[in-house]
């Protein structure tokens, strides 16, 4: 039987950055301005913040006897990492490695500490049940010298005489907005996303599988024998990050529509509208006639900011982007975004309708609002969307996106298996054997911003794992 000798959690760093997506789409900012400017959205230090992390190491024991334990045991690591806008659309806040720190030396070790490898699904279940003594937002006004999240920053001399008076003010009105209760809360999605990986990781030692395995064992799901489609996107500018998706032959092109949204639309709002035209150049140009590759166009609300929520303008820009995207087809990410969760549903299963009744060549993709398995759910009712983006660190524990595909291909809706850029190599493999064992119809590039690594990362993870599991299918045949 093996066994869980220790927990271990050391912090690290997440590939991409944390960004505070309400002040990046404000205005524009240079990148050398937003590590420095204050943000407006709470539980930011600054616009943009390097992604914090933590590992978390589960020792295992699997010898029978105390005294063979140093020869028996071995580590199996999962990574403790969020989303890259925090807080936005009814997700948790950043995440902070301190706070996950605290978490597993207090809660999750001793829960796990001499615990036996059992099942995944049972192991994740009692995580998904603990909790811990938090703080959270509440109503009641907060005095600005007291701490939110963390001790308050006192304003000396210096920093009156150097720092521009805008600042100050905006760091005390920032603490002043929200005021704090103490609850009882379960751990941070972060934290249950880490260790999620590492007991996955521990199952699948102990039973001398992979991890795609012990999730079709356990879900009962055909083994994988085919790859999953990647997803690929990039950034603000970047034409080349599209060249090289195309050069790689990635299914899916995505671009963000984030920082600076009037200048990335254009005066005339056609800029978007003349890089679609490009893009489907570039795809003739370097894919070749068989390549056809979607278009994947991720607006976090853009539309409905630039638009004012306003459907039938929002359905019209649609139109024109899907007019130069033909004949490739065209995806469109979170046009709007409202401000509760039904009605966000709403809005979006009301842009469906006239994107059908129209016959649109087009899908719409939901993100924003979908952090639970709950969430899910409630969309899946509502058909309020034809994919939906899973982000894998704000479900929680592996076992939730596992569930949330699932409940979507039951449904007929189409699944980006995907996350954030704030995600580590450990995570991101993870990810792979996920999408091998519930065959979602696109697995997100990841970790962090880039185009070729993230490729090379999936791409290898899942091809070594089919031809491990196909020897051994050969094998046993």
């Amino acid at each position: 039987m093996t066994r869980i000798a220790a927990v271990l959690a050391v912090p690290v760093t997440g590939a991409g950055d944390c960004t505070d997506l309400r002040a990046l789409q404000d205005h524009p900012i240079r990148l050398d301005q937003q590590v420095t400017e204050q943000p407006v959205t709470s539980g930011f230090d600054r616009v943009r913040e390097v992604a914090e992390a933590v590992s978390v190491g589960l020792v295992l024991d699997r010898s029978e006897t105390p005294c063979a334990r140093p020869q028996a045991e071995r580590v199996v690591w999962g990574n403790c990492v969020g989303v890259a806008h925090g807080t936005t659309a009814g997700r948790e806040p950043v995440f902070r490695a301190s706070a996950g720190l605290r978490s597993i030396r207090d809660v999750v070790g001793p829960t796990l500490r001499g615990q036996s490898i059992t099942s995944f699904r049972q192991l994740t279940g009692e995580i998904e049940a603990l909790t811990e003594t938090g703080q959270v937002p509440s109503q009641d006004p907060v005095d600005p010298g007291e701490s939110a999240d963390r001790p308050a920053k006192r304003v000396s001399r210096r920093d009156l005489l150097t720092t521009p008076l805008r600042i100050l003010r905006t760091a005390d009105e920032a603490r002043s907005e929200v005021a704090w209760k103490i609850v009882e809360r379960p751990l941070h999605a972060a934290v249950r996303y880490g260790v999620s990986q590492a007991l996955l990781k521990a199952v699948a030692v102990s039973r001398q599988q992979t991890m795609a395995e012990v999730i079709s064992a356990e879900w009962d799901l055909p083994l994988a024998n085919r790859s999953v489609p990647i997803h690929a996107q990039g950034r603000l500018g970047r034409h080349g990050d599209a060249d090289r998706m195309i050069v790689r032959r990635a299914d899916s092109l995505g671009r963000e529509v984030m920082e600076g949204v009037p200048d990335q639309l254009g005066p005339d709002r056609g800029a978007l509208i003349r890089y679609v035209r490009w893009l489907k150049t570039r795809a003739q140009q370097l894919g070749g006639p068989d390549y056809r590759p979607a278009f994947h166009l991720d607006f976090q609300g853009a539309l409905g900011r630039i638009y004012e929520n306003n459907l039938g303008r929002i359905l019209g820009h649609i139109h024109r982007l899907q007019a130069q995207a033909l004949p490739y087809p065209l995806r469109v990410e979170s046009p709007l975004i409202m401000d509760s969760r039904d009605a966000h549903l709403k809005a979006l299963g009301t842009l469906r309708e006239y994107i059908e009744f129209r016959k649109f060549e087009v899908e719409l993709v939901a993100d924003e609002w979908i952090n639970t398995l709950d969430d899910v759910r409630a969309l899946v009712e509502a058909r309020a969307a034809d994919m939906v983006h899973i982000r894998m660190p704000a479900l929680g524990g592996v076992q939730k996106s596992v569930e949330a595909v699932l409940a979507c291909q039951e449904a007929g809706i189409g699944t980006l298996l995907g996350g954030s850029c704030t995600e580590t190599d450990l995570s991101a493999r993870v990810t792979a054997h996920v999408a091998l064992a519930v065959q979602p119809d696109l697995l997100m590039a990841k970790p962090g911003s880039g185009v070729d690594g993230s490729i090379c990362l999936l791409q290898n993870e899942m091809a070594r794992t089919l031809a491990w599991v196909g020897l051994r299918r050969s094998r046993s045949a």
